[in-house]
């Protein structure tokens, strides 16, 4: 069972008359990022500050990907258990970990929606308004159960959000005037296999494109991507930016990692996508380096078969072992070796900005939309492109704004000159 721990003062309210001041901290991926809006759109009467900012109650929603990230969190629990009420949720807090009771005047909560109702408020489903794209959480849960990860015992089964709710919370996004929606989740291939009325995230990328226009899709597995999205692709009702995890290179690994494809498989996937688009998308990737019983020809095969691809960006995590998972066996029994795995990492990490390097290279010149993001100096904004680049601006704008821009490659960054306003 997931462990669950909660102080006895967890109901107690502020004795003065000032709103209670709470700062959320966040760790991990999209979905987290989404929680925790959720979350601040849910608490009522309170005043959101910063972690530094003396709140009288930390929330933190923590991520236990990694070993790394389990430090990260830890570290954070240590800092402000000291200084006042530290509330822990997230995927941190629903793994069965000893640890967690060694924490003293520290709640842990598995599910962030009891936070919510923890501090008076009730948790709903909305998306965050401070930003400048809005992010739409589908679905949650995942039953790939890949032999490294312990994300399916610790998000759970399968859980789409029904489309109606979907297409409600769009529209509602649309009239606070954003121009772009991301579709994200656990596991988005997997959008509707729970629910009963056949709906697909095809059917959710339909609906987000005929109320925004404009859709970018979270982290998507190669053999998810079915017949309806290549369509939608050469419709145009998806962005060209596409972030495919391939985790290996080399079919003897994917094999004990328990992934669900071949690396012809996942090449034949990204070579489709790239007939599509009339111009090369962005192909983003993420990559595991050191898996257990990794050998050097097993590497030297997935650097190649990396080195092959168009990818646009790539995200390398050395191997990190999660205890309950079936790679913790295989980590005892035939482990690589630590100085390894980080030589390894930093080799296709270089390949990836290298290959970054190229792809904005090969964009000069080119026209795009850009999403204005934020104000960065004196008549300079950050923006980010249909092809998930950040794109400086020179201009008058508004957070939110889509704006036309032709590309000029300089010095490492993108700039971009409007075509109109």
């Amino acid at each position: 069972m997931l462990s669950t721990r909660r102080s006895k003062n967890t109901k107690q309210k502020m004795e003065s008359n000032r709103p209670l001041r709470v700062a959320i901290y966040t760790f991990g991926c999209k979905v987290n990022l989404f929680e925790s809006d959720q979350l601040k759109n849910s608490l009522k009467n309170v005043e959101i500050v910063s972690a530094d900012d003396q709140p009288d109650v930390l929330i933190i929603n923590g991520c236990t990907v990694t070993s790394a990230t389990d430090s990260q969190v830890r570290n954070m629990i240590r800092r402000f258990s000291k200084l006042g009420r530290v509330i822990v949720s997230g995927c941190y807090a629903r793994k069965n970990d000893e640890k967690l009771e060694s924490f003293q005047n520290v709640e842990f909560v598995s599910d962030i929606s009891e936070v919510a109702e923890m501090l008076g408020g009730e948790f709903v489903y909305d998306a965050n308004f401070n930003r400048s794209r809005s992010f739409v959480k589908i679905q949650s849960g995942c039953d790939q159960f890949c032999s490294y990860c312990i994300i399916p015992y610790v998000r759970g089964p399968l859980k789409s959000v029904p489309l109606n709710e979907i297409k409600t919370l769009v529209e509602k996004i649309k009239t606070e005037q954003f121009h772009e929606v991301v579709l994200t989740g656990i596991h988005i291939g997997k959008y509707g296999k729970d629910l009963d009325d056949g709906s697909t995230l095809a059917d959710v990328v339909k609906a987000a494109y005929e109320i925004i226009g404009r859709v970018r899709l979270g982290s998507l597995e190669s053999p998810e991507i079915d017949e309806e999205l290549f369509n939608m692709a050469e419709k145009g009702m998806i962005l060209p930016h596409w972030h495919i995890p391939l985790q290996h290179g080399c079919d003897s690994v994917l094999q004990r990692m328990n992934r669900p494809y071949s690396a012809d498989d996942f090449k034949r996937a990204v070579d489709r996508l790239i007939n599509i688009y009339k111009k090369l998308p962005a192909i983003g990737t993420d990559v595991i380096t050191g898996f257990p019983g990794e050998t050097d020809a097993e590497f030297n095969e997935s650097f190649k078969f990396i080195e092959s691809l168009p990818f646009t960006y790539g995200h390398v995590f050395p191997f990190s072992v999660r205890a309950g998972t079936k790679a913790e066996i295989m980590e005892k029994e035939n482990p690589v070796p630590k100085e390894v795995k980080k030589e390894r990492a930093a080799i296709l990490r270089d390949l990836f900005e290298k290959k970054k390097l190229q792809y904005i290279q090969s964009l000069d010149g080119t026209t795009d939309e850009v999403i204005i993001e934020e104000k960065i100096g004196d008549g300079l904004f950050n923006s980010t492109s249909s092809k998930f680049q950040t794109v400086q601006v020179s201009g008058d704008f508004q957070s939110r704004e889509l704006v036309k821009v032709k590309l000029k490659y300089i010095d490492g960054t993108l700039k971009g000159a409007p075509f109109e306003k």
